[in-house]
């Protein structure tokens, strides 16, 4: 057999990630989920503990959990010794307060990704996102019916940009501004770090009225709020004027072109001349073999909310009706997190 596969030029195992394997992962992401919504790591914060200990505080049968934090220790995600299972610094991100926490994420995906990704399929046959399809309304008009389900993903992305913002802060020099405004600006993380890092600026937050009281909070604990303005609106219909920079942070990948469009075209309506605008998203890499998380994101974003991630050139392609172009791009640590400056062209 070994003979036949070297004359054939076939290797005795398959090259890495092997489609069985794949497929298997989704286990081990229900096993992430049930770990998280059970806090397994906040339990096991201070000290290992028995599974049975582990079971009996969770209100939770303890074969099944056992097979579950085994699976996980298997990839590193807590460690089993004789019986007792120990946080590992891969498990840590499940902590609510881990500074790269993904347990909001976790939160999100178990509850909502994870139930409309068996829509794909029809999808591709019939155009309607996969989450539409499950949940039987478009993504934000859900969010709006269904303040729960719209925490949870709010608090995801506040928590993902809670990491990302010393990345942004140290990429990009903000001191050439004087008003920065935030677009979508969720929670207020990010535009109150920008005015933590840059004493010297002014900002504006601007996004959902639903949001306003948990950013006014953000901004307040943070001690900016005679520096920063607090407006309410919809970027689908006008953007606020008055700011030298417009900071854009993942708001284009939940988008379809044709929105994205109108989103880019009220922005450049309201910059000044003079004015500079900062998208904060992926930039996709095309090519075979390259890229593979950030093509995951875009799977994610096509049956999550109809967007997609990506490519410059595609881009470029949204922004020039608008009289914009892109002067430079600066990656990050963060896949998902690349600086794309954009000028005036007129």
């Amino acid at each position: 057999m070994r003979l036949w596969m070297r004359l054939t030029g076939q290797s005795a195992q398959p090259e890495y990630p092997h489609l069985y394997w794949l497929v298997n992962s989704a286990w081990i992401c229900q096993a992430v989920y049930v770990a998280a919504k059970l806090d397994i790591a906040e339990r096991l914060r201070e000290r290992p503990l028995k599974i049975s200990d582990l079971a009996e505080q969770c209100g939770a049968k303890q074969t099944p959990l056992l097979q579950i934090l085994r699976s996980l220790a298997g990839f590193g995600v807590f460690a089993e010794h004789s019986g007792y299972f120990s946080l590992t610094p891969k498990a840590k991100p499940l902590l609510l307060d881990d500074p790269y926490s993904v347990h909001a994420y976790v939160i999100l995906w178990g509850e909502q990704l994870y139930l409309a990704a068996g829509n794909m399929l029809k999808q591709v046959q019939d155009g309607i996102p996969a989450f539409e399809s499950h949940f039987g309304q478009p993504i934000w008009k859900f969010y709006e019916d269904h303040p729960v389900e719209a925490d949870v993903f709010d608090k995801f992305m506040s928590c993902a940009t809670d990491a990302h913002n010393r990345f942004i802060t140290g990429a990009y020099d903000f001191s050439r501004n004087s008003v920065v405004i935030d677009i979508g600006g969720g929670r207020a993380s990010l535009i109150s770090a920008i005015l933590s890092a840059k004493p010297q600026l002014r900002g504006i937050w601007f996004d959902r009225p639903e949001l306003l009281e948990a950013a006014e909070a953000r901004v307040a604990e943070d001690g900016h709020s005679e520096r920063c303005e607090m407006v309410a609106g919809n970027f689908m219909e006008q953007v606020p004027s008055g700011a030298d920079l417009y900071v854009l942070k993942h708001v284009l990948h939940d988008w379809t072109d044709d929105a994205a469009r109108v989103i880019i075209k009220n922005i450049a309506a309201a910059m000044q001349p003079e004015s500079t605008l900062l998208i904060i998203e992926a930039v996709l890499d095309p090519r075979n073999r390259k890229d593979g998380l950030c093509k995951l994101r875009d799977l994610e974003q096509m049956f999550w909310t109809g967007g997609r991630v990506r490519t410059r050139d595609e881009f470029q392609t949204l922004l020039r009706p608008a009289g914009l172009e892109i002067a430079n791009v600066t990656a990050t640590p963060i896949v998902d997190v690349c600086l794309i400056k954009v000028r005036r062209t007129c």
